[in-house]
């Protein structure tokens, strides 16, 4: 599963290199990662320090969420958005037909 996790990670990074240094031609896909990174890190910092979840302990490790650093959370953060992204793409890999189509970030013209 470690492994999984963390090749999710890298893949992403790779994947947003590559539209960052395409930015012209990839705005959206830019901007839907950074958003995703941003939320994925904005949702475990609050599950740390929200009451219910404070004792929530994830597979693979011994350690509450409480009582992880602000790195620790960061990179949690990252890792489970990076999964989340990677699954977005398998889907779209399977699903040809685009039923699950969701518009852009951005539009065209540039303009969010």
């Amino acid at each position: 599963m470690t492994v999984i996790v963390f090749t999710a990670l890298v893949w992403k990074i790779i994947d947003f290199l590559r539209m960052l240094f395409n930015f012209k031609t990839n705005k959206s896909g830019v901007i839907t990662q950074i958003t995703a990174w941003v939320g994925g890190v904005a949702v475990v910092i609050l599950a740390a320090h929200a009451s219910i979840t404070q004792t929530l302990v994830l597979p693979g490790t011994d350690q509450a969420l409480k009582g992880l650093d602000i790195g620790s959370l960061i990179f949690i953060g990252l890792l489970i958005s990076s999964v989340a992204s990677a699954a977005v793409d398998i889907k779209k890999a399977v699903d040809n037909t685009d039923s699950a189509v969701k518009p852009p970030m951005i539009n065209e013209s540039g303009n969010v």
